[in-house]
């Protein structure tokens, strides 16, 4: 299979790395309406390592096509406006798709080695979403009579991060620690990639259209910005 440049793909062999049950802890949603067909949930991620709220963006459907979380709400540009993801992610889930946005912003270009790379927020809506939703296939890979595959069941919108239970010398992973699950990729945030800047220049229209192909979503022709924007 081969792969768009925008996205990466990644074969995922540990299983959730949460440690102790505090370091992720959600709330029951709240504020909860309907946009499009879409479910808008707010939850509250937290544990030992503090507290963020994150949007959360369901599709009437009982099986989802996918599941997808997002790192950041938005990427800040350094003396620029910052970009907001939500319409991104509100285009994914008119798709098919489920996704957890954490509502914080992404520093680009990063400072240093260490920027945009707090893990544990991010597992913890990686496990929220694996845990309150329902994919295809048991979250693995569909694939053809040959064994090929045709698409993945989870995606992944971010940077590498830390792992919540990591030692001084940070191990960066993937935040979707799911057994053998496959994730599709946009490494936004890594300095060597041009994801983010991709976003930056179209909304995330192509980024959008790459996980659509992977994942098995319907057809997406543009980012709904205004739309979006106002109704988030």
């Amino acid at each position: 299979m081969r792969f768009p440049s925008l996205l990466a793909a990644v074969v995922l062999t540990v299983s959730f790395a949460f440690g102790q049950a505090n370091e992720c802890e959600t709330a029951k949603p709240s504020g909860i309406r309907t946009l499009d067909g879409v479910v808008v949930q707010r939850v509250v991620l937290q544990g030992n390592w503090g507290r963020t709220d994150a949007t959360v963006l369901l599709p009437s459907d009982e099986i989802v096509k996918a599941a997808i979380v997002f790192s950041h709400s938005k990427i800040h540009p350094h003396g620029e406006a910052p970009t907001d993801l939500l319409p991104m992610a509100l285009t994914l889930a008119r798709a098919g798709a489920a996704i957890i946005v954490p509502n914080r912003s992404l520093e680009w270009p990063p400072n240093d080695s260490s920027t945009n790379r707090e893990g544990a927020v991010v597992e913890c809506a990686a496990h929220w979403i694996v845990k309150n939703t329902k994919v295809p296939n048991a979250g693995m890979p569909i694939t053809n009579r040959e064994g090929g595959v045709t698409h993945w069941v989870y995606g992944y919108v971010g940077p590498r991060v830390c792992k919540s239970t990591a030692s001084p010398d940070c191990e960066l992973s993937n935040p979707l620690l799911t057994d053998g699950y496959h994730s599709a990729t946009i490494p936004v945030g890594e300095p060597e990639n041009g994801s983010t800047k991709s976003i930056l220049s179209d909304g995330g229209l192509r980024a959008a259209q790459s996980l659509q192909r992977h994942l098995g979503l319907r057809r997406i022709d543009k980012i709904e910005q205004a739309s979006a924007s106002a109704a988030l």
